[in-house]
Order: C-alpha cells, then sequence, then structure tokens
C-alpha cells in the first residue's frame, strides 16, 4: 500500500495510508490530512488515485505545491520516494509499502508473548507537547477523531459536551469498564461525567486524585497496566481503595494558559486486558480535540451569561464600524470602492485609507485569524497600529515590518493577520505593493483589457504574527488612465453555495471582467456575484472588497 511519510512539518515523524481514492491536504479540520499551518491553503493540494497509480493536483493554493522542488501546475503522477513539498510541510511518496497489522491484532500477540513471559506491569508516559500527530488508524479509530471534532465544533454547551467525548469513547476501548472526565474548578476536582459498563456502579465510581494531581502538574499522558502494584504511584492506599488495574489517563491542556484543564481517565478493572500504547495516542488526540472545546464553550459560557450580551453585542458592533473609514477619499484623478460584511455581529476583516505624507494615499486591508469577539478586538489593534506605523515609518516595507513587530510584542500565540497594502503616489501615479500572507492584488489594465496580479506569490511574505523580524519587500507598478486595482478578503473566494462549492478566485475575476471596467461598477458587480453565489446559504466568514484605479 502507499503511503505519505511526513519529514518535516506540523506531523514530523507520522505517516499516512493512502487507501482513498482522494485524499485533500489542507489547513481545514475536514481535510483528510490537515497541516494546522497558517501558510497553508484551507484546501491546498489533492492526491487522486486513478487506475491504480497516484497524482497530485494544486488547487490553486496561496503558496503552491511542489514535487521534487518543482512546482506542480497540472496533474502530475506520483513516482516512489517522490518528495513533496507544501510550505515548510515535506513529506515522500513511498509505494508498496507492507500492510501493517491492526492493534487487535498485535494485541493478541501481545498478550500470548505476555503469558510466556509472565510479565506483570509496564508504565509509559507519553509528552503531550510531543510533535507526532495521529495521522493513521484504524478505521474506526479515524472515524471518531473527524466525527468528534465536527461535533465538538458544534457544541457549545459543557453540559453537552462532556457527555458525548465519553460516549465516543467507550465506544471505541470496548475493554473499558469506567470512563472520568474531571475538572479542575476552582482548585478541586471535580467529576464532570462517571460512566461505567454497569449502570448501577456509577454512584460507587472512585478515581485517584494522586493519578490526576501527577497528570495535570506535569501535563503527560500517563499508562499503566496495574496501577495497583506500579512503583511509579507510590503504591498509595487510594489508588488501592479504587481498585485501578490497566489505567490511562491524559490532561485536559489549555491553549491559552499551558495549564491542564482537567484530564480524562479511562480504566479497567481486570488486568488481564489491557490498554495499549496506541490506546493512549487516539485518547490524547481526543483530548486534544475536547480541550479546545472545553475552553470554547467556557468562554461561550461566560459570554452568555453576561447581562445584556445581546446589547453589548449591538454595541460592539457600532464601535467597530467606528473604526472602518466613513466615506471614500478624495485624491484627485482617483476613484475608490469599498464594501464590509462581517459574518457575525462583529468581524476580523480590516480596511483603511490612510492620508500619508507627500501627498500619498495608503490602502490596507485585513484578516484577522478567526471570527467574532477576539477577531474584532485584534483587528481594532491592527487599525490603531496601522495608522501610527504609517506615519513614523518611512517607507511601506517598514510599516508592514514594525506592524509585525507589535504584533510579536503583544504574544497573541494562536492569532496572526494578512495584510495586503497599497502606496498611492499621484504626483507620479505609482503605486507600491506590499503583501504579508494576503491574497494579490489583481490589476485591471486597460490597454490590454486583461486582470492580472499585481505582484508575484513568492514575494508574499509570513502573515502578521506568525515570525519574529521577518522583512518584507515591496513592489511598484504605474497606474495608467482607466487602470484599477482590486483587494479583498478570503471571504470571497471562500464564499460557498448550497452544493458547498467555494465561489474561488475564478468566481473573482469572472466578475470584475464581466461589464464596464470602472471602479464602482467593478465593485458592485463582485459583490453582486458574491451575493448570488451564496444566496441561501449562511454566510460563514467576513466579506471585504476593495477597489481603487485611474480615472485620467
Amino acid at each position: 500500500m502507499a503511503v505519505l511519510n511526513f519529514l518535516k512539518g506540523a506531523n514530523l515523524g507520522s505517516s499516512f495510508e493512502l487507501n482513498h481514492d482522494k485524499v485533500v491536504v489542507g489547513r481545514n479540520a475536514d481535510c483528510t490530512v490537515v497541516l494546522n499551518v497558517p501558510a497553508v491553503s484551507r484546501e491546498h493540494a489533492v492526491i487522486r488515485r486513478i487506475q491504480g497509480k497516484y497524482y497530485i493536483e494544486d488547487l490553486k493554493s496561496r503558496n503552491g505545491t511542489f514535487v521534487n522542488n518543482k512546482e506542480v501546475t497540472t496533474r502530475t503522477l506520483l513516482k516512489n520516494e517522490d518528495k513533496i513539498k507544501i510550505c515548510d510541510n515535506i513529506f515522500s511518496y513511498l509505494e508498496d509499502i507492507p500492510r501493517v497489522p491492526l492493534p487487535e491484532e498485535l494485541k493478541a500477540t501481545k498478550e500470548v508473548e505476555e503469558d510466556e513471559h509472565e510479565s506483570s506491569t509496564v508504565e509509559a508516559t507519553l509528552s503531550t507537547s510531543s510533535r507526532e500527530i495521529l495521522v493513521a488508524q484504524p478505521a474506526e479509530k479515524l472515524a471518531l477523531l473527524l466525527d468528534l471534532g465536527n461535533e465538538l465544533s458544534q457544541t457549545l454547551s459543557v453540559d453537552l459536551l462532556l457527555p458525548k467525548i465519553m460516549e465516543s469513547l467507550f465506544n471505541v476501548f470496548r475493554q473499558a469498564d469506567r470512563g472520568f472526565i474531571i475538572l479542575d474548578e476552582d482548585g478541586k476536582l471535580v467529576p464532570r461525567v462517571i460512566k461505567t459498563r454497569r449502570a448501577n456502579d456509577e454512584d460507587v465510581a472512585r478515581f485517584s486524585r494522586k493519578i490526576v494531581r501527577r497528570c495535570m502538574e506535569t501535563g503527560q499522558a500517563i499508562l499503566s497496566e496495574d496501577a495497583s502494584s506500579d512503583a511509579q504511584f507510590d503504591l498509595s492506599q487510594s489508588i488501592a481503595d479504587c481498585r485501578i488495574r490497566s489505567v490511562m489517563i491524559a490532561p485536559l491542556m489549555g491553549r491559552g494558559t499551558g495549564t491542564a484543564l482537567g484530564v480524562i481517565q479511562i480504566d479497567r478493572q481486570d488486568r488481564f486486558q489491557k490498554f495499549t500504547q496506541d490506546d493512549l495516542k487516539l485518547l490524547i488526540a481526543v483530548a486534544g480535540q475536547a480541550a479546545i472545546a472545553l475552553e470554547n464553550a467556557q468562554m461561550q459560557a461566560s459570554l452568555i451569561n453576561r447581562a445584556g450580551l445581546e446589547r453589548d453585542l449591538a454595541l460592539a458592533h457600532r464601535v467597530q464600524l467606528s473604526f472602518l473609514p466613513k466615506k471614500a477619499p478624495i485624491l484627485a484623478g482617483y476613484e475608490f470602492f469599498s464594501h464590509y460584511a462581517s459574518a457575525l455581529e462583529v468581524g476580523g476583516d480590516y480596511y483603511d485609507f490612510i492620508p500619508m505624507p507627500g501627498p500619498r494615499l495608503g490602502v490596507f486591508i485585513g484578516d484577522v485569524a478567526g471570527k467574532g469577539v477576539p477577531a474584532a478586538l485584534l483587528m481594532a489593534k491592527v487599525s490603531s497600529d496601522a495608522r501610527f506605523c504609517s506615519l513614523t515609518e518611512k517607507s511601506l516595507a517598514d510599516t508592514v515590518f514594525r506592524l509585525n513587530d507589535l504584533m510579536q510584542e503583544a504574544a497573541l500565540l494562536d492569532r496572526f493577520v494578512t495584510l495586503g497594502t497599497g502606496l498611492i503616489n499621484p504626483a507620479t501615479h505609482e503605486v507600491s505593493f506590499v503583501n504579508a500572507g494576503h491574497i494579490p492584488p489583481l490589476i485591471y489594465r486597460r490597454a490590454t483589457g486583461k486582470l492580472e496580479e499585481g505582484m508575484d506569490r513568492n514575494l508574499a511574505g509570513f502573515p502578521l504574527g506568525v515570525a519574529e523580524g521577518i522583512p518584507y519587500e515591496a513592489i511598484t507598478l504605474k497606474l495608467d488612465p482607466g487602470d484599477s486595482v482590486a483587494l479583498f478578503t478570503d471571504g470571497v473566494t471562500e464564499a460557498k453555495d448550497k452544493s458547498d462549492k467555494e465561489f474561488q478566485l475564478d468566481g473573482a475575476i469572472a466578475a470584475l471582467m464581466d461589464g464596464p471596467m470602472t471602479v464602482k461598477a467593478m465593485g458592485d458587480r463582485l459583490v453582486s456575484a458574491i451575493e448570488k453565489h451564496s444566496m441561501g446559504c449562511k454566510q460563514h466568514d467576513d466579506i471585504t472588497v476593495v477597489c481603487f484605479g485611474r480615472t485620467h
């Protein structure tokens, strides 16, 4: 069977069996292979199995797909030991890899070996900060992760969330007798979920606070084949009283604080049916998803509990709009268009027109990772910082560089901002562009009647907040009378219709070119085309469009 071996990047050290006719690689959680890296597109590339052979295609990604350092521009046949590069992720394609035995088969073999060698207790710890990611499991376990991830993303109630997690785990770990989800609430260990195979046992089921505390304090998952005789637990009386034999426990690690919110514990009272390292890896993967969902649910509950939430959000919406331009700028010989629509009451998209010495005019458009209140707060910071940096820095590239420094100083580890900028000089009719991980500007040339990308994608720097001290490069182009520039966020290209089909860059280009090529006409057509494409569907991302052009 063909496999992908991950040599560098987020999934380092892991492998993925190509046992599907279509394998999508990207940043989206519903991709077959998930690369959770900002520079990777949501759906970056696809590997297809056609008549027993595997081919790779780039899905019009922002930063491209490469095989043996050659960019993939058409469907490309993969050959044994080909090296595939997606941003900073590298994995090799290997053909005819022998089938790996299922964990159930390995378990049966292991139990026979244990009987022969009269082994007793085996203990192990596995760091939850390990870079190893579970990307290939038997179908049942993989289905658990996919289904659970989908359910958790749609559940914002802790009381509904936690029982779903435990029910799913019991469906997979059929040898489990008991399961606990224990949270740290104001320094106290509170079992929020207790589940047993025999319903009548739930009232008397107990957990060892010693084991739980150790897991939370070290941030390490624990596996023991017989906790009652395992030397790592100092043979405490509480463990004996709880009648724990084979046990595995994984911490629920908070993203922001780096501390454990609690643990998930699964145990077995029959020492002859034991959990394995593969079982522990699966539990760690589930705990990682559960911790994110738990934090989101707790945040949501905190917001809902505030008095006058709807009034606060309405006020936040008005405040956010106050950061955006009230009207189009006035610049002799130029015309402007702008459109902003947030997916929620408050959003993470940003645009601005900033007068600069010269006189020149800066055009900024950005997209904060995420939606809702956290994204809106970061958008407000970027708006303020952009105006400050535009007036204090010598060039557009220096302005973007300084904005990135300010993001780093804020230490927002899980947040980043893509930013597209342009600087118009009406005296020379030149415009300079600097790109920080954003969709490149599109330029209409009246002389040729064509729409072209305003800058090479290789010149696009990292989004703001991703890496420290990254230089940004500017390019300068001349605008002739009738030339126009279109900038927009990925809410445009990723707008979906009822069949889940995205609008994509091709849709934007077609809309921009379908009629009179004045700035207002181009902007109105693009917005109308997006609304028509997604009619009857809930808007899932903020949408911002900015156009400008030279009239004479």
